[in-house]
């Protein structure tokens, strides 16, 4: 069957449900610092009224989307449902786990499919290795881009004023003493990964772990995603590491490349 092609559709204005935009808003505006909200913080964040922020979320209780105490709302499990109909539908994250589940098999070591989305980079599909301590880069979760080896890969396939324009609008934030902030090293390494089609970070998010990725491509040459391998840095060198998986992860790329 011939895979759909991605159009840059422009939407006029008329077109757009602003309710669902908001609705979409107010979803988001739950996080890691705000997992509860009252309808008050809510309409400060999304820059909506209190009566309105209120409506939204009793609208999401009604759903059993939101839970609340009378005063903070907060979200339910039953939200990944909006992510589980994402990867139900796709065809490449329920295709590409065979792949992973091999690499992890002949690597021992957890592996991951990866895009970008904005100035993130995204886990679609991971298989954690059985002997591992999983680093929580679970299906959905988001990283900066920067701070990820993933997401580095997919950086490194801009062209550089493509890339000085995302380093211009990014903070670079210090996750560990380690992760680089200095944006003209950061560009450099990127530039240096574009060279030589795969990336090695170590310490970059989390101190202890390394991230090896290699870039996916369509038969077309279109960069779709990257393939990547999380482990101790502990469990070997670098170089060791590297010698090991590059290849595999190349091999594994190459083959996705023939039918996506």
């Amino acid at each position: 069957m011939k895979k759909p092609q991605l159009l840059d559709v422009q939407v006029a204005e008329r077109d757009l449900i602003d309710g669902l935009i908001t609705g979409l808003h107010v979803i988001t505006a739950f996080n890691d610092d705000t997992a509860r909200l009252t309808a008050t913080e809510l309409a400060a964040k999304v820059a909506i009224s209190r009566s309105a922020a209120r409506r939204y979320l009793l609208t999401l209780v009604h759903t059993g989307m939101a839970a609340t105490d009378g005063k903070t709302f907060w979200l339910t499990p039953k939200v990944l449902t909006l992510g589980r109909s994402y990867l139900d539908s796709a065809r490449l994250p329920r295709a590409i786990v065979p792949y992973l589940q091999k690499l992890t098999s002949e690597l021992q070591e957890s592996t991951n499919y990866s895009v970008l989305e904005g100035d993130d980079v995204v886990y679609v599909s991971r298989v954690n290795a059985p002997r591992q301590l999983t680093t929580g880069f679970e299906p959905g979760t988001r990283l900066p881009a920067y701070a990820s080896t993933a997401g580095r890969v997919l950086l490194s396939a801009m062209p550089d004023d493509a890339l000085h324009a995302y380093l211009a609008r990014v903070e670079l934030i210090a996750y560990t003493h380690l992760t680089v902030t200095d944006k003209r090293q950061l560009f450099d390494e990127l530039v240096a990964i574009r060279e030589s089609g795969f990336a090695v970070t170590e310490n970059q998010y989390e101190i202890g772990f390394r991230g090896i990725s290699v870039p996916v491509k369509s038969r077309r040459g279109n960069l779709i995603g990257a393939l990547s391998v999380s482990m101790m840095t502990a469990s070997s060198s670098r170089a060791e590491a590297s010698a090991r998986c590059v290849p595999a992860l190349q091999a594994t790329a190459n083959t996705l490349m023939l039918w996506v």
